[in-house]
């Protein structure tokens, strides 16, 4: 009976011992395990500091960091984006292009010739009308099989902060963001929408010097039948540290895409 008890406390000791959540890390939202807060990383069974060098920032996911706009990754450092003359910050903020009416050759930026310009002006006319379209009806994809599309668009958004004890600064905040989605699939199956979200906010308190941001994401599936359409409402949690005593929050940025669409 004794042994029996021994090897019952030390299953139990063993069982205890695998929930152990090291310092800077939480309880996976999925119920298994833990995560490293935002701004960690995890080496074996614990959770380290991320290192972000000037001009950078923490990544989409809190593990790593990338480099501001403006910026461009170079070993363990961000360094300046150099711009030619007659060229210009890229979309991604980590390189450059040129102005409209001249092409890059090199490290610069030379003049286009005047068919050149002309086909230019034709694709950027194209393309803008393609944005407006998209901007009227949302994020949207066509499903290969049928040709459907499938559209996705957030319609508002909402903040929420909770303040501490002492009423002094924000200790957490939520976020509420609705979509919307339609389809014009006419077949007699479903397409199975997944859909990601993600809600930037930034934020700024007495010890922060200066502006911060955090990001979160949240994914979501639905099944469209014939000209279905719908809304879902998603909530994003975001908690600071009673260090900053954050005063200060705005949503900067809320966006929508679909992740994938299928027929079944």
């Amino acid at each position: 009976m004794k042994r029996i008890i021994f090897l019952l406390a030390m299953l139990f000791s063993g069982f205890i011992w695998s929930q152990t959540i090291p310092e800077n890390a939480k309880v996976s939202k999925y119920g298994s395990g833990w995560v490293c807060n935002k701004g960690f990383y995890k080496s074996g069974q614990q959770c380290l500091n991320v290192e972000v060098p000037n001009n950078g920032k923490l990544n989409y996911a809190g593990s790593g960091w990338v480099c501001n706009k403006g910026f461009y990754k170079s070993g363990l450092q961000c360094l300046n984006v150099v711009i030619p003359k007659n060229g210009k910050l890229n979309y991604a903020g980590s390189g450059w292009a040129c102005v409209d009416g001249y092409k890059k050759s090199a490290n610069s930026c030379i003049k286009m010739t005047p068919q050149e310009v002309q086909e230019q002006a034709e694709l950027k006319k194209a393309y803008l009308a393609d944005i407006k379209k998209r901007e009227a009806r949302g994020f949207c994809e066509t499903e290969y099989k049928t040709g459907a599309e499938v559209c996705i668009k957030p319609i508002s958004t909402d903040l929420d902060c909770n303040e501490n004890y002492s009423g002094n600064y924000y200790d957490s905040c939520e976020v509420s963001l609705t979509y919307k989605y339609e389809t014009d699939y006419r077949g007699s199956a479903y397409l199975d929408l997944n859909v990601e979200c993600e809600v930037e906010v930034e934020y700024e308190g007495k010890n922060t010097y200066g502006l911060r941001s955090d990001s979160d994401s949240e994914r979501s599936s639905h099944s469209l039948y014939a000209d279905d359409f719908g809304r879902k409402d998603i909530v994003f949690d975001f908690s600071f540290s009673y260090f900053d005593e954050v005063n200060n929050v705005k949503i900067s940025d809320a966006t929508c895409k679909i992740s994938s669409v299928d027929m079944y």
